[in-house]
């Protein structure tokens, strides 16, 4: 954890060109970040049911959370007891029992193991008692919920989280009207998982690539804020009071229907990254929450969902109406445009095509970034979020031999 919640004054590239395009390094990541970081694992609301299970991915660990009959929320690794099976797969329902597919070992909704076809003939001195699933750290935030493969992590939760309490919090899902509009999006970026991070914390470009879509503000006009690893943004742009979109989006309200009583938390950010991996980008219209998911070093998939209140003119998100939707693979990428991204009116796709660009030039080796832009409201924040990748990984225990 920083000990300075300070943006640096001058920033500069911190890693190198390597730690964008290399397999390895992006296997050492898996081990030495992904694996020791808290991973979103989905909200409160996603478990209504005893049985319902989400399966996670946090570095090589496969992980589950599951509702147990008692509403309990508990994480455990996805592994069967007998030969490391994968338990589940997906999102589903599993009933009153997790029952590995393979040879039929049945597991309570607590991680007890509970039956083992012919025990008595192939494991006679298994003790079923002492058996049970391996489990996995939970920790919930505002009704969302976040796994560790660890059962009792070197960086407990509250711990993780910081001083994010210091922010205004948004929206209440389980409170506010909101209600989810639309299937998750999954767009596949052709770019390493920390370049559309760093897009992300980019307030250099949102005046000049976003200029007909976010409209800004200017570098000097809007701020990042860090708190512990996370960090939180803000516009700049109303005589300097902290305000959750850029002046440009609010004029462009078109009547669409808002939170009830937005009022009542002036102050919230616009975009809030929970490092590493997961964005928060709520406004008065709703709120959307994004999950990045390393597939090799030049590619990630962008997991999207949204809420929005109920109303008339509610905003409403359906992967076959986004730029770039490909109906074979139900994703939204780069080789399915049918029209430039710079006159698709859509930010994400003009973000998607800036770190598309940005990904094929780390490839040359004459690449380099030279300069980065001072202030709060520039790029000092990309220099902040790749100190915290430095730090935790120097951190991490060597890989055993």
């Amino acid at each position: 954890m920083p000990t300075q919640n300070l943006l640096p004054t001058y920033p500069r590239q911190l890693l190198p060109r390597e730690a964008y395009i290399n397999e390895a390094w992006l296997e050492r990541e898996r081990e030495q970040l992904f694996s020791r970081s808290w991973t979103f694992a989905g909200v409160v609301q996603d478990f209504a049911n005893p049985g319902d299970v989400r399966t996670i991915s946090a570095g090589n660990h496969s992980l589950i959370v599951v509702k147990g009959k008692d509403g309990r929320l508990r994480a455990f690794h996805n592994l069967c007891r007998h030969r490391g099976t994968e338990l589940v797969e997906g999102n589903c329902n599993v009933g009153k029992r997790l029952v590995c597919p393979y040879h039929n070992w049945v597991y309570d909704l607590d991680g007890q193991l509970a039956g083992v076809p012919a025990q008595k003939t192939c494991f006679p001195d298994m003790d079923r008692s002492q058996v049970r699933l391996h489990a996995a750290a939970l920790g919930i935030y505002r009704d969302l919920v976040f796994v560790h493969p660890d059962a009792t992590p070197a960086e407990p939760f509250e711990t993780w989280l910081a001083d994010l309490d210091r922010v205004p919090w948004p929206h209440d899902l389980s409170a506010d009207g909101l209600s989810e509009n639309s299937e998750e999006l999954v767009y596949e970026l052709k770019c390493n998982w920390k370049v559309f991070v760093e897009n992300a914390l980019d307030g250099y470009h949102l005046a000049y690539l976003h200029k007909h879509t976010l409209g800004g503000p200017t570098p000097d006009k809007n701020l990042w804020e860090p708190f512990g690893r996370h960090l939180v943004w803000w516009s700049t742009e109303r005589d300097g009071v902290k305000h959750r979109i850029p002046a440009f989006m609010e004029a462009a309200d078109k009547g669409w229907t808002t939170r009830a009583h937005d009022d009542d938390a002036v102050g919230y950010g616009g975009v809030y990254l929970l490092f590493p991996t997961t964005l928060l980008t709520p406004n008065p219209w709703g709120f959307s929450l994004s999950l990045l998911e390393p597939v090799d070093a030049g590619t990630t998939l962008l997991r999207v969902r949204n809420w929005a209140p109920e109303g008339r003119r509610s905003f409403s998100y359906r992967a076959k109406e986004a730029p770039g939707y490909d109906k074979v693979s139900g994703r939204i990428k780069s080789s399915a445009w049918t029209k430039h991204p710079l006159e698709s009116g859509d930010f994400q796709t003009e973000d998607t095509w800036a770190c598309e660009k940005v990904q094929r030039g780390l490839k040359s080796p004459r690449h380099e970034t030279a300069f980065l832009a001072a202030g709060a409201g520039g790029e000092a924040a990309l220099a902040y979020f790749q100190q915290c990748v430095i730090d935790l990984m120097a951190e991490a225990p060597p890989s055993p031999a």
